[in-house]
């Protein structure tokens, strides 16, 4: 299954841990919120919402309590559009080759 998912991250570095982060296809800082917390979106594949939820946790672990902004099951082609380039390390770009 492919998940579409935005959150808001409530720290002051929003970026994952690891690079490449492992588990997504994507990700994306698409603005602020109010308060100034990073508005973030992954594009993901995973065998279930907890196992998707679980890669996000791995690469943002104080996201306990996140604040999901949507959570959407999506086509297994799907892609999020043009305002969401893909990243170089994207497992996708290999398949478009």
């Amino acid at each position: 299954m492919r998940f579409w998912v935005s959150w808001v991250q409530r720290t002051d570095d929003y970026r994952p841990l690891g690079y490449p982060p492992k588990g997504l296809l994507g990700w994306w800082c698409s603005g602020y919120d109010c308060d100034d917390n990073a508005t973030l979106c992954a594009l993901l594949d995973a065998d279930t919402e907890d196992a998707a939820k679980a890669a996000i946790a791995k690469e943002w672990p104080e996201t306990e309590g996140i604040e999901w902004r949507f959570w959407n099951v999506v086509a297994d082609d799907y892609f999020p559009g043009n305002r969401f380039p893909l990243p170089d390390w994207s497992p996708l770009l290999a398949t478009e080759e």
